[in-house]
Formats: C-alpha cells, structure tokens, sequence
C-alpha cells in the first residue's frame, strides 16, 4: 500500500486545535515549515541543527509498513528513560508481544502519512506515574529497502524518573490516549 498522506492544512489544524507543548510545538512547526505545498517534508530537509535543543528527546524509526519498525536513531534522553539504546534494533520485537499488532499499526499508519500524537507513561521516584506527550511525525521519501523514515519526540526529562526502573517496564509500552490525525 502506498503513501497517502495527510494535506497540509489538515496537519496545521492538528497542532492549531491541540496544540502540543512548548518544546512539541517547536519541532510540529519547524516540520511543518519543511513541507512543499501538500508534500510532506523529506528527510533529508531535516536540519537536526535547527531543532539541537530537541535532539535528546528525537529518535528516528525506519518503517516498512505492516512489516517492519527499526530503531535508526534514538536520542539520549529516550536512551536513560529506556533503559537502553535501541538504535538498529527491532522495535517490534522488543515489545510485548500482545501489544505487537498496535505498535506495528499504528507505526504504519504514520510511515503512511498521517500524524500520531499520544501520552506515554513512566514512574518517578516516588512511585507516582509521570505523564508525557509523543508526536509521530512522517516523512515522504522512501528508502532503498522499502521503508519511509518517522520522526518521533518524546516530551520525558528522565532525571525525574526512577532510574532502577529502566527499559520498557518504565516507559509503559504501548501509548495511553493514542490519536491519530489520518490521511485524507
């Protein structure tokens, strides 16, 4: 199935109507900036420099959609809250594997172009849950290999969470409040 992405102006309405963070804010209209007319942005108009500040809280998937998700790059402060660098790994197969089929979907949906935005959990310290938001962000272009790249932020500052509850068990999985802004 091939690319059929979201129009332009229904991704502006996607952040207008609810609008994310200051720092989700920032990357959605620096992304936003990069499209050419109704053309998603393609990868390689991607500055990391313009977004630096951003950068720990970035990674960056390759997605074959209803196949494959592989971790290609994964910012440091999704690193400490993980517990670990995923970079080159399977992301599917690090999952739990109820949870799989959504993941691999939802993933797909976004490689296909639409926007997914959603709320990911993990534990502090003191036990409480911290709440933070995810965008996922596609990209036109596709690779050799078949996959369309997707950006993705996670809003954490993992300093505030327990660091002896690390990897998956810590960031909660799958997204809680999972939407998504489809296609035409």
């Amino acid at each position: 199935m091939g690319l059929t992405q979201i129009r332009f102006e229904t991704a502006q309405r996607c952040f207008a109507d609810d609008p994310p963070s200051p720092e989700g804010e920032r990357l959605a209209q620096y992304w936003l900036s990069l499209w050419q007319g109704d053309e998603l942005p393609r990868r390689a108009d991607f500055r990391p420099r313009e977004v630096v500040e951003l950068l720990p809280n970035i990674s960056i998937l390759d997605v074959v959609p209803d196949k494959s998700v592989y971790c290609r790059l994964m910012g440091s402060f999704i690193v400490e809250g993980a517990g670990r660098d995923f970079t080159g790994c399977d992301w599917i197969a690090v999952t739990k594997p109820e949870e799989r089929p959504e993941r691999l979907k939802r993933f797909s949906d976004v490689a296909r172009g639409a926007i997914g935005r959603g709320i990911r959990c993990a534990r502090r310290k003191s036990g409480e849950v911290q709440t933070c938001e995810e965008i996922m962000l596609p990209f036109r272009d596709v690779g050799a290999n078949g996959a369309w790249q997707v950006l993705t932020y996670i809003g954490w500052r993992p300093s505030v969470y327990d660091p002896t509850i690390t990897g998956l068990a810590n960031t909660g999985g799958l997204l809680r409040e999972f939407r998504l802004t489809p296609a035409r």
